[in-house]
């Protein structure tokens, strides 16, 4: 049966740069070892010796017979004083366990075609993502299979679209094409609970074009409660709090890069306000991006694309959108740090904050639950609630 695999171009062009990562993935974290590749380098010649300590077999499964044991520095035992794979230089690619291989290319199928990605927890693919200018020009390839794969609802497929469609919008502010995504998933919640039928998403996707058009959705952005720093701050808090515990190993240097600077922004008595934080967002972090300005659109776009919008994990399609505003969020966070800190933001220190807050977030079972269940508390679970998280990003 014939299928579609989708490819854009910051996975076609994607390569890893190996020692000279800034955040290498042969460090800090788990690294499984299916049973074929573990056999393999045991029987290699030259390999041979140095996993006998570098494997620690476990047998869960065929896909997770090893890990690699990681050194006192938290490196995998294969390194070599270059930081380079052993495995891979001396028997070649085809040795590699599967994570190894593929690791941080990832895909998903939908309705049995196959999307390719990258995950932003590795820093060449952050750049790639972020910086390329021809990052998501798709390459479409027709590919056959006859396994059987559940379809993606049609509600899912236009709302997805149109999210594409509205936060690309041209000449529309960042922060209006999420609010129309925003009030567009109110509709595909309903829908996708049979309550309303699917020309219920054309219909509102029309009118919010018609909208953003007359300026009427900038009136209904404009009109949030601006006064909403307790509310952020409760939520930042709890997030980077909860991030800190049980911190992994992998990136930790960079992690605490991040923490050191939200602490440098702390008052007299030890406390950091987000009056502080939106401060350095507008006069340190806004400046020093004023040179890059389709980060966000195209961070977004990627975040749609990848997590499957608006099907993401168990949550309603307005719960995924909340979830997205809060990483969003987040993200501008960090960036406001660190360009105090940094005295502005180079490249490195842009894909930095991406990076290791994706690296964090991705390590962190029950994320999407966890976070959906700290908006509530903050009182963020509606739509005019959650948007003022926006308020003082522009």
């Amino acid at each position: 049966m014939k299928h579609l695999l989708v490819r854009p171009q910051f996975v076609t062009q994607f390569s890893c740069i190996g020692g000279d990562c800034e955040d290498s993935c042969c460090y800090g974290w788990n690294i499984h070892i299916d049973k074929q590749s573990y056999k393999k380098t045991l029987a290699h010649n030259e390999l041979k010796e140095i996993a006998k300590t570098a494997l620690k077999k476990v047998k869960k499964s065929d896909g997770v017979w090893a890990t690699a044991v990681l050194n006192d520095n938290g490196a995998c035992g294969f390194l070599d004083t270059n930081n380079l794979c052993q495995i891979h230089a001396k028997a070649g690619e085809s040795l590699l366990s599967d994570t190894c291989k593929t690791y941080p290319r990832m895909a998903h199928m939908r309705g049995g075609d196959r999307y390719e990605s990258l995950s932003l927890s590795c820093p060449e693919a952050a750049r790639n993502i972020l910086f390329r200018d021809d990052a998501f020009s798709l390459e479409r390839q027709t590919i056959n299979h006859n396994r059987a794969f559940k379809a993606t609802p049609l509600w899912a497929q236009k709302a997805y679209d149109y999210s594409i469609q509205l936060l690309l919008k041209p000449e529309q502010p960042l922060e209006l094409g999420l609010t129309a995504i925003g009030i567009l998933m109110k509709t595909a919640d309903r829908v996708a609970l049979g309550e309303l039928d699917t020309m219920a998403l054309d219909n509102m996707f029309l009118q919010l074009v018609a909208l953003s058009d007359n300026g009427q959705l900038k009136q209904h952005f404009d009109g949030f409660n601006q006064n909403t720093d307790e509310h952020q701050m409760h939520a930042f808090t709890s997030i980077q709090l909860w991030l800190n515990t049980n911190k992994i190993r992998r990136g930790r240097s960079r992690f605490e890069q991040i923490n050191q600077a939200i602490c440098a922004l702390a008052d007299d008595k030890q406390n950091i306000r987000m009056a502080s934080i939106n401060q350095a967002w507008k006069e340190s972090a806004l400046p020093a991006l004023s040179g890059h300005p389709q980060l966000f659109s195209r961070y977004l776009c990627y975040y749609l694309y990848h997590m499957q919008f608006p099907q993401v994990d168990t949550l309603t399609p307005s719960e995924a959108f909340r979830v997205m505003l809060l990483d969003l969020f987040m993200l501008r966070c960090y960036l406001a740090v660190i360009a105090v800190s940094k005295q502005g933001l180079s490249e490195h220190d842009i894909i930095m904050c991406f990076q290791v807050y994706h690296t964090n977030r991705q390590h962190k079972a029950n994320y999407s639950q966890y976070v959906t269940e700290i908006l509530a508390q903050a009182k963020f679970d509606e739509l005019a609630a959650i948007l003022t998280l926006l308020s003082k990003a522009n």
